[in-house]
């Protein structure tokens, strides 16, 4: 169950173009593919065929029993089911089946990189742009989702422990009904921890009877064992992603105290240190030395609170791909921070955070598409629509050859350099395209640290 748009259709003169296959961000619970936020008119007038989609969301998408009756991860097999719809039609839109190049931000960016390890996604693309989301992102998986479904029920009228019955009774309720429902089962403790998406991908341990498995194991084993798609891999961040994490906090004050006295919060749940445990508030406190030298969260260090964020939802997690990539993968790894503060990043605004520097979560989109949302014009000599052309130049030129940069040019002037251990580099996307090394490099080595304390001490 997908919804597919294909724009750009070509002669049958014209050799076959590149196709690049969006997959659209939301948290895996919300969003469209739609064009009034993803127009592709750049892309299109770079010469590649572009396929934006719909894939189910919410309980819809991910409800599961952990078992084969429902094993879960249907919003992702919507996403298969496009890609494999795309290889055997795409020839006919003018679209070369053996160039499909997998792009998406956010949840999308966790999309591209689930592909990537799925034995359900194999052949069905040759690259792959991961944009602001990993499996390694705290938001992008759950261990477990059978209490939540039942909970679904529940809350819809049905108290049941028999998977049969809860199956039968969802099966008559409406779309609308199980979304309303959803949201109710959100806890306080969720809410305190920002989880408010019950439903994600999940792995299907336990669906050996199936033909086809989406995710046989957990994400983040998956790639730690470089049991990956091995395609040149391009992937990146916003430079303050956390700016995303402002919008409560600049419009009620008096959530920094409450955040200032349970810190613990902001722990994050894969470090398994247990809620009653001193190693906890250990971890907490280290948090806290390391962000904000031990002082009380106040608005006076709300831009280390913003690092903070970055780090713990998008940018480790980004972090940690790219080392495994590194480390197992013989394509190229192109990596990128961009850090463009213009008029497009209107995203930060609807946060609540346009007075603050720098580029927030999703503030990258208004340079690849046009966002017939928002009103807002660009001039042709602008530093805006050169930062468009840049970035469209380097994604489509990734997407028809490997390489972001095969050539210069006047709108490119730099040479992406390929991301390995030995050579950390990644390209600054700002005013200029520079070519920097060791992105965050004292913030990643802390998270590294202290997930390895974790491990450490959970064994004593």
């Amino acid at each position: 169950m997908f919804s597919c748009n294909i724009l750009q259709i070509t002669s049958q003169n014209e050799p076959l173009k590149a196709v690049m296959v969006w997959f659209h961000g939301g948290a895996f619970g919300f969003g469209s593919g739609n064009t009034d936020l993803y127009g592709p008119d750049y892309f299109v007038a770079a010469d590649v065929i572009v396929v934006t989609l719909n894939y189910r969301l919410g309980a819809l998408g991910f409800l599961s029993l952990e078992d084969a009756t429902i094993p879960g991860n249907n919003g992702l097999k919507d996403q298969v089911a496009a890609l494999r719809w795309i290889q055997q039609n795409i020839i006919n839109f003018g679209g070369d089946p053996d160039n499909v190049t997998i792009f998406g931000q956010s949840a999308g960016g966790a999309s591209v990189q689930y592909h990537l390890i799925s034995p359900m996604s194999k052949g069905l693309f040759h690259k792959a742009i991961a944009q602001s989301g990993s499996v390694f992102n705290p938001w992008a998986s759950r261990k477990t989702l059978k209490e939540r479904s039942f909970a679904l029920g529940a809350v819809l009228g049905c108290k049941t422990n028999d998977p049969k019955v809860l199956i039968d009774f969802l099966r008559t309720s409406t779309p609308k009904q199980i979304v309303e429902g959803t949201a109710r089962i959100v806890t306080p403790d969720d809410k305190r921890r920002g989880k408010n998406i019950p439903f994600l991908p999940i792995p299907e341990k336990d669906s050996g009877s199936l033909e086809e498995v989406f995710l046989p194991d957990n994400p983040q084993n998956i790639v730690k064992s470089g049991k990956f798609c091995d395609v040149p891999y391009l992937t990146g961040i916003t430079s303050h992603e956390g700016m995303m994490e402002l919008k409560n906090i600049l419009k009620k004050p008096d959530l920094l105290k409450e955040i200032d006295n349970d810190f613990e919060r902001l722990v994050p749940e894969d470090m398994e240190l247990g809620e009653k445990s001193g190693r906890l508030k250990k971890a907490s406190d280290m948090i806290r030395q390391f962000y904000f030298d031990g002082k009380p969260f106040t608005k006076d260090n709300i831009m280390d609170y913003v690092n903070l964020q970055t780090d713990i939802m998008i940018a480790h997690g980004l972090y940690q791909t790219a080392k495994y990539h590194a480390k197992y993968s013989r394509s190229p790894l192109y990596c990128y921070n961009f850090g463009f503060d213009g008029a497009l990043g209107v995203f930060k605004s609807c946060f609540g955070a346009s007075h603050l520097p720098g580029a927030c979560h999703v503030d990258d989109i208004g340079y690849l598409f046009h966002m017939s949302v928002v009103d807002i014009t660009v001039e042709h000599d602008s530093i805006e629509m050169s930062t468009i052309r840049r970035m469209v130049k380097l994604w489509t030129n990734f997407a028809k050859t490997g390489d972001p940069t095969p050539h210069l040019d006047t709108d490119v002037m730099v040479k992406w350099t390929p991301y390995s251990l030995t050579n950390p580099c990644y390209l600054n996307i700002d005013k200029d395209l520079t070519i920097r090394q060791n992105l965050n490099k004292e913030r990643m080595e802390f998270w590294d640290d202290l997930y390895k304390w974790s491990t450490a001490t959970s064994k004593q």
